[in-house]
Parts: C-alpha cells; sequence; structure tokens
C-alpha cells in the first residue's frame, strides 16, 4: 500500500522528470542553399540566402498538404515533413572577398516539453502552421526577449566561454554554433500573421515561465543549433574584428532569425509531446517515431532553381545584401542586379547521347566492395574523359566520383541504385557533376528511349529505432544553453613502413579542406586498392615529397603541405580499403607521409575548388 509521502514523491518525481523532457531532432544535411522563403516571399525569389533542413516538399509557396508529400527528409524522423531554415554564414577575407564557410551538417532541432505551470497542457503545432523567430534587419542589441532568444556558441574545447547574443569576439578553435529559440505561447486561432510572429508570443523566461494572456496556448517549444566551420579563416581575423556575416549581410549577428513551416503527422506528435518525457533527448527512445534510412537522409535534396552564384569566392553577397553594420536598424536593398527569377530546376547529368552514353541515375559506392571496379583518377576529370576510358578499356558503365575519381565496368547491382545524391562538380568542367563522396554519377552505353531522364524520388525505407547508449541532459533552469556531445573513438595511425619505403616517415594526421584547394593536388591511382604503402609506392615514382591516403581510398601526392595543418589522429579513422588494419585518413582527413630523401622538385597541379550543387554554383 502506498503511503502520501510515496506518492507526492513520485509525483515530485514525474512532474520533475515532465519539465525537463525533451527530444534532440538531427538533420543530417542541407535540403538546399537558395534564396527561398515560402513564408516571407511566397512565390518569389527571397531576399537573402538560407539553408534549409527538412523534407523536399519545400518549394517557393508551399503549404501543409505539400510538405506532407515531401518522400523524404533531411531529419530523421519520418513522421515530421516539416522545413527549418536560417540564414547562412559568410566571411569577408581581408581583400573584400567574400566565401560561404562550410556547414558542419545540418541542424540539430530541440523539441522541448517546457510549461508554465505542472498541468499545463501542451499542444502539437496544428496544421499549416508557421512562424519566424528574430529579426533579420536588427544591427544592434537591446536585450529583449526576441533577442535574448538569439545566441552563439564559440566552440573551443580547450578554453570554453560563455554563449554571447552577437558574434564571438575571437576564433572559436571548434566551430560556431547559431542558435535560436521560437516563441512558444499562441494565440490560438491564426496559422499565420502578417509579419510571421504576432500569432505567437514568448512566454515571460523568454525559454520558460508563463504565457501572456493574449497567447494562452502553450505550444511544443522548439529550439535550432547550426553549426559552421570558422576556423579555416582564423587569419581573416583584422585587429580582433569578426570577418564573418550573415547571408543578409549582417556582420553584427544580432539579425540571426529561424523559419518554420509545420510538416508533421499531428496525431503522432501529440503523442509523443504528451507521453515521451525523458530527459535523456535522445530521439529514438520516443516509441512513436520511425527513422529514414540514414543514406536517404544524408541524400534528400531538391535541385537550385534560382540561377546565382552561391558558393566559391564573390565580390558581394547573393541577392540585394549590401554589408550594413548598424547600429540603427538595417534597410532592404533592390535593384541591384541580382536575379528575380525562378528557373527551371538544375539537372544533376548531362546529356551524352552525342557519344551513344545516356545516363543512368546516382548510385552508392562502398569502398570495400566498388561497384564499379576499374578505376582511374584525373585532376582535369570530366564525364567524356572518363566514357572515353571506359571506352578504351571494353566497358559499358562509367562512373564518376568525388570530382576526379573515373571507374568503369560492364554491371551495377540493382541494390546500388537509388535516388542518392551527386552533387560536386567535376575537376575538369566545373558546369558537370561528377559524383559525391562514395557516390557515383553513372552513365551507361547505349541511349534509353527517354535518354537522360532521372528516376523520380521514392519513399525512404524506415528503419526499427535503436536506443543511443549516450545523451547530453539539459537542466530545467537551461537558458538557451546547450551542449553538443560529440564522441570519437581514436584509432591508431600505422607508422610502419616496408624496408624499401624505409625514407619515409610519418606526418600523422592533416586537414585535407578540399576547398578552396586540395594540401595535396596530385590524385594518385595505380589499378589495386587503396593502403599507405601503395600510395607511397605511387607518389615516389612520380617525384613527389609528400603521400596522403583520405576517406579509406583515395591517394594524393604534392610537394607543399602548407594548405593543410596536423589534426588529433582520431580524425583519420577510416580503414584502408585495401588493408583494413590500417587507417587511410578519413573525410577531409590526410594519413600523411613524408619522403625525408631529397627529390627532384616538381611542379604542383592545380586543382578546381569543390562547389555544391546544392548551392546552385557551378559556374
Amino acid at each position: 500500500m502506498k503511503t502520501v509521502a510515496t506518492s507526492v514523491a513520485l509525483a515530485v518525481a514525474l512532474l520533475s522528470n515532465m519539465a525537463t523532457a525533451f527530444w534532440r531532432l538531427p538533420c543530417a544535411s542541407p535540403l538546399l542553399v537558395e534564396r527561398a522563403d515560402p513564408i516571407v516571399n511566397p512565390g518569389k525569389v527571397a531576399g537573402h540566402l538560407h539553408t534549409i533542413m527538412g523534407g523536399n516538399g519545400f518549394g517557393f509557396e508551399m503549404d501543409y498538404n505539400q510538405a506532407r508529400s515531401s518522400t523524404c527528409s533531411t531529419c530523421s524522423v519520418k513522421e515530421d515533413l516539416s522545413n527549418y531554415w536560417t540564414p547562412n554564414l559568410f566571411v569577408k577575407a581581408k581583400n573584400g572577398s567574400l566565401h560561404e564557410v562550410e556547414q558542419i551538417g545540418g541542424a540539430t532541432v530541440y523539441y522541448l516539453q517546457r510549461r508554465g505551470t505542472p498541468d499545463e497542457k501542451l499542444r502539437a503545432f496544428p496544421k499549416g502552421f508557421r512562424m519566424l523567430a528574430g529579426d533579420p534587419y536588427l544591427r544592434s542589441y537591446t536585450n529583449n526577449k526576441e533577442q535574448r532568444a538569439v545566441s552563439y556558441a564559440c566552440l573551443d574545447y580547450n578554453n570554453p566561454e560563455p554563449e554571447t547574443p552577437g558574434f564571438p569576439t575571437k576564433n572559436c578553435p571548434n566551430g560556431l554554433r547559431m542558435q535560436v529559440f521560437f516563441p512558444s505561447c499562441w494565440n490560438g486561432k491564426d496559422l499565420d500573421s502578417l509579419d510571421h510572429k504576432s500569432h505567437m508570443a514568448y512566454p515571460d523566461g523568454t525559454d520558460t515561465g508563463k504565457c501572456p494572456p493574449t497567447h494562452p496556448v502553450r505550444l511544443i517549444s522548439i529550439f535550432y543549433e547550426v553549426l559552421f566551420n570558422t576556423n579555416p579563416y582564423k587569419d581573416q581575423w583584422v585587429y580582433g574584428k569578426c570577418p564573418f556575416l550573415l547571408s543578409t549581410g549582417d556582420p553584427t549577428g544580432y539579425g540571426f532569425h529561424g523559419d518554420f513551416v509545420n510538416g508533421w503527422d499531428i496525431d503522432t506528435l501529440q503523442k509523443a509531446v504528451d507521453n515521451c518525457n525523458a530527459d535523456s533527448g535522445v530521439v529514438e527512445e520516443c516509441p512513436y517515431f520511425s527513422f529514414f534510412d540514414k543514406n536517404i537522409q544524408n541524400d534528400c535534396h531538391i535541385a537550385p532553381r534560382v540561377d546565382e552564384q552561391t558558393s566559391g569566392w564573390m565580390d558581394k553577397l547573393p541577392g540585394c545584401n549590401a554589408i550594413q553594420a548598424g547600429p540603427a536598424n538595417a534597410t532592404p536593398q533592390s535593384n541591384c542586379g541580382a536575379t528575380t527569377v525562378i528557373g527551371e530546376s538544375k539537372k544533376a547529368y548531362s546529356d551524352m547521347s552525342a557519344k551513344g552514353w545516356s545516363y543512368d541515375g546516382c548510385a552508392i559506392d562502398k569502398l570495400d566492395s566498388r561497384t564499379l571496379p576499374i578505376r582511374t583518377g584525373d585532376n582535369d576529370m570530366t564525364i567524356e574523359k572518363c566514357i572515353d576510358y571506359c571506352v578504351s578499356n571494353g566497358q559499358t558503365y562509367a562512373g564518376l566520383q568525388y570530382s576526379n575519381e573515373c571507374y568503369c565496368g560492364t554491371s551495377i547491382a540493382a541494390d546500388r541504385k537509388g535516388d542518392y545524391l551527386c552533387a560536386m562538380p567535376c575537376a575538369g568542367d566545373a558546369s558537370e557533376i561528377c559524383g559525391d563522396g562514395q557516390r557515383l554519377s553513372v552513365y551507361k552505353k547505349g541511349l534509353d528511349k527517354l535518354p537522360n531522364t532521372p528516376r523520380p524520388n521514392k519513399l525512404a525505407p524506415v528503419i526499427t529505432p535503436t536506443p543511443q547508449t549516450t545523451s547530453t541532459r539539459i537542466p530545467a533552469t537551461s537558458t538557451v544553453n546547450y551542449s553538443t556531445l560529440i564522441k570519437v573513438t581514436p584509432r591508431r595511425v600505422p607508422t610502419d613502413i616496408p624496408a624499401p619505403l624505409a625514407n619515409w616517415v610519418s606526418k600523422g594526421c592533416y586537414l585535407d579542406q578540399v576547398n578552396p584547394s586540395r594540401t595535396l593536388p596530385k590524385m594518385g591511382s595505380w589499378g589495386e586498392k587503396i593502403t599507405n604503402s601503395g600510395c607511397i609506392n605511387y607518389c615516389q615514382s612520380k617525384s613527389f615529397k609528400y603521400a596522403g591516403t583520405e576517406y579509406g581510398g583515395q591517394c594524393y601526392c604534392g610537394n607543399d603541405i602548407s594548405l593543410g595543418k596536423p589534426m588529433p589522429a582520431a580524425n583519420c579513422n577510416m580503414a584502408c580499403e585495401g588493408n583494413p588494419k590500417e587507417m587511410c585518413g578519413g573525410p577531409g582527413r590526410l594519413t600523411l607521409w613524408e619522403n625525408t630523401k631529397a627529390i627532384r622538385k616538381t611542379r604542383s597541379i592545380p586543382r578546381i575548388a569543390r562547389s555544391f550543387y546544392k548551392r546552385g554554383a557551378w559556374a
């Protein structure tokens, strides 16, 4: 029989757990980077660039039904086909040129069960609901609720510092995390409003507390984290001045904002709000959710429709977005010559019918079992050059990968084909697409009845949830100060070299930032699976001083490593495809070797910079 004390203790524990309950929704990558905003600029090219996550039903105009028509999402939960977007980040170099900053992943969206009182009813977002948080025109800080909802975390694991309301005043070695908390108090009747904010209000504590009488209905709270790799630009700081700016032309950071269009299955979201009360943040612990296959999640995308440069070095920001530092609010700009045309979707393939070949889609590749077995590489790779190479070897399939790799074969297994993303421009012709990381742009000999027509999107498979074993907890008193858990398993970087190559020594794990140029420019291929000794042999035969293996199955050579820098050994954690006992670098990381014997100098080979098809710029 329960005592009164026991019942009270159980009630207190339950309410405490509900107060700290949340789940963390991971969005693996951007769906699209484009000047599109169906909330503020429906049916038009938006004023500034956004990085957009979520379902591929996204469009320049969209409603709830269109969101629900998505066939995939870059976010993990299948029942959520919402879209989440923010402005993206640029760097202004010392010479005045601008370049987009690499986005690490997509976003993390927190769903938090924050109540004003223990018995307050939390509701799911209704059908057709949308909202905006933040103000893109702000250039100064006045410490109101809306501005307290925006924050920046300058990640420095060796010297952590408090979050700031605007851009940081120091370099962030481990990245800059941009954050925005959305209002959670609804007026109970309007799904949107003229300014896209008035139908919502913040509680009295911004992210906690009671709702005002004008907005009495409490909705589930959401909070965005978007991470950017700012450290490569640490030498662009001038006298302590931050070199970064938002795509709105904001160099202060005060104008950061976020948009949300609801695409949830409402009943599922309400069940999760009512019953998924764990404080671990692990989304897989909620039994009402099913999950997209991770390959489909990573590859879900929409082709750009606005024909303008959005990546690489440029003289001005996309759109009419002059840099305005304030402190007065920025003023909208127009008539600057930026395009306002929504065109046809960009194609991820090229017409090869003149050669008697046709596009056969984007296929997945695996390092331990290549989709197409014959391989070569060239820093001037094009689709035509790869097809010619495959023809000369009597092969009927040609596949291009990672901008400068070419593979050939006579067939492709059915399980390697699918709706994957090939988005990297060819090294020899930036107007063509040459695959992606472990993705092949495939062409086959012969012409289809409908040549060069890609397959339509299909529904992504569902994976049974598997609870994670690690988590990060958010205390009930937290006020927009959330930590991101990064767990890395160290792997050994091999230092043993066969006797004939004893003049080569390990330089450890090294950065290969890829964009704008590779640390080692010459790609090596010799007809065998990649190993460290094989790569060293190849580079030595070409009289290069340095050899580096990357991504488990790539070899690069060069004579200068000034574009790279030492990285933690744990970053080089991908097994070599030719010898799984060795480590051959990682994503953007080289297992680097140096020839200590004097060698003849050779001219470095230029490398065309990588840019992203998702961002619509390959010219």
